[in-house]
């Protein structure tokens, strides 16, 4: 009887953590991404001569191809970190807080989680950004999809990135 428990009690364990749900949580490394200049040019190609030029480099220097992202999920807080920028951290349920980027630009950023997916968004006066990380089933790849939106552009900005663990 004891012999059996030695074998079935690490056979429940092995059992039950192949169990939990793949998370969001943790390091992802890009795999695939779209190319954002063609995504930006089409976005800026129906501006007048004068703005064109001024939006694609702002929309250029704004989204980078990340090569990598950290995410880590509690019950306090949701933070997103992209390649060696600045942590961002949200409170978790949607509500939104203040946030200062980098270059001084404030934002109000919220985010929303659910089983296998993550929803950030930015706002401010000039615009929104609306980052889905989406999970795949098996818990391997994750796929940014970003929407940037701005009464200043024709069209909203969308690409993708795709990162694995």
């Amino acid at each position: 009887m004891r012999m059996a428990r030695l074998f079935v009690v690490p056979i429940f364990a092995v059992l039950s953590l192949s169990a939990q749900e793949p998370s969001l949580s943790g390091t992802w490394t890009q795999t695939k991404a779209d190319d954002i200049a063609a995504a930006i040019h089409v976005t800026v190609a129906d501006m007048n001569f004068i703005k064109r030029p001024i939006a694609r480099g702002r929309l250029t220097k704004l989204n980078a191809a990340y090569k990598k992202v950290v995410i880590a999920i509690s019950d306090k807080e949701v933070l997103v970190k992209f390649d060696e920028r600045d942590a961002i951290h949200m409170p978790p349920g949607g509500q939104s807080a203040p946030w200062t980027r980098e270059d001084g630009d404030k934002f109000q950023v919220a985010a929303q989680v659910s089983k296998d997916q993550l929803i950030q968004t930015f706002k401010n006066d000039e615009g929104e950004r609306t980052n889905i990380f989406k999970l795949s089933p098996d818990g391997k790849s994750l796929t940014m999809s970003a929407t940037i939106k701005s009464p200043q552009l024709p069209k909203p900005l969308t690409y993708s990135i795709s990162f694995g663990r």
